[in-house]
């Protein structure tokens, strides 16, 4: 979950001008820490986690606080079962008793200090990944994994690719939703870093489906964190979950499968 937090906070842009050995770093205002709420169901084997930290200094390093003490439950208003969630280590927060179902809905509530944060979530019904191919042309010097999967006709779909390399996630993510492909074969080729993936890497390939609120937030956070291209201060993707925090609660869907770079 830590990427999610570089993704909102990793593109505000900072002139440094060096000379005569001296650097200038132009001064930021100080603004005070925000709460931040990561977590999510889903339909793999629990438990499951919700974080809780708070949000630093642009010039600190990129240790977030965990925040301690707060009470915080998943109900599933589908099947009306409350989890009271154990906090497992500092700022981690385990369940016990809920299971990810696809087509179910998802209530978080989170107490810290005596504020309420809640966010509701469904969970759509799977998609599963065919298979994984490689495009090792189409950008110089970049291998791209490519998803292969059939999506359903009788839903609007929204997703999130993810990659591992070698049992390491890498720092991106990607988001799509099939407005322009409703119901057809879907061929997607997923960004990297030039140089991220070389040949005899083993690469795990994740299509997570999550519902629209879920999906807003993460294209957000995608167009900031990847796409930003202003060399300005960007906003804050607007989270699912209310209160007045950042991050995000998802009910979701995961399918993965791995391949393994041969060129």
């Amino acid at each position: 979950m830590k990427d999610l937090k570089s993704t909102i906070f990793m593109l505000i842009s900072v002139v440094a001008f060096a000379s005569c050995k001296k650097t200038i770093v132009p001064p930021l205002p100080g603004s005070t820490p925000q709460l931040v709420i990561e977590g999510a169901v889903s339909d793999t084997t629990g438990p499951y986690h919700i974080n809780i930290s708070k949000t630093v200094e642009f010039y600190a390093d990129n240790t977030y606080p965990n925040v301690s003490g707060a009470s915080v439950t998943i109900t599933d208003k589908t099947a009306g079962v409350t989890d009271i969630l154990t906090e497992t280590s500092a700022g981690i927060y385990t369940t016990h008793v809920i299971t990810g179902k696809p087509g179910s809905t998802y209530q978080l509530r989170v107490v810290v200090n005596g504020k309420t944060y809640l966010s509701t979530s469904t969970m759509p019904y799977p998609v599963v990944l065919d298979s994984v191919s490689f495009d090792y042309t189409s950008v110089k010097n970049m291998i791209q994994p490519v998803a292969h999967f059939q999506d359903p006709v009788s839903a609007t779909n929204f997703y999130k690719f993810a990659i591992q390399k070698n049992g390491i996630n890498l720092n991106r993510f990607q988001t799509q939703e099939d407005l322009l492909s409703n119901g057809k074969y879907i061929r997607t080729a997923l960004v990297t870093d030039t140089g991220a993936i070389k040949k005899n890497d083993h690469v795990n390939v994740f299509l997570v489906g999550v519902d629209k609120g879920v999906y807003n937030f993460l294209q957000e956070a995608e167009s900031v964190a990847f796409y930003n291209d202003q060399l300005a201060t960007p906003a804050t993707p607007e989270s699912n979950i209310s209160g007045g925090c950042i991050g995000y609660f998802s009910a979701q869907t995961v399918s993965k499968k791995n391949a393994i770079v041969t060129k």
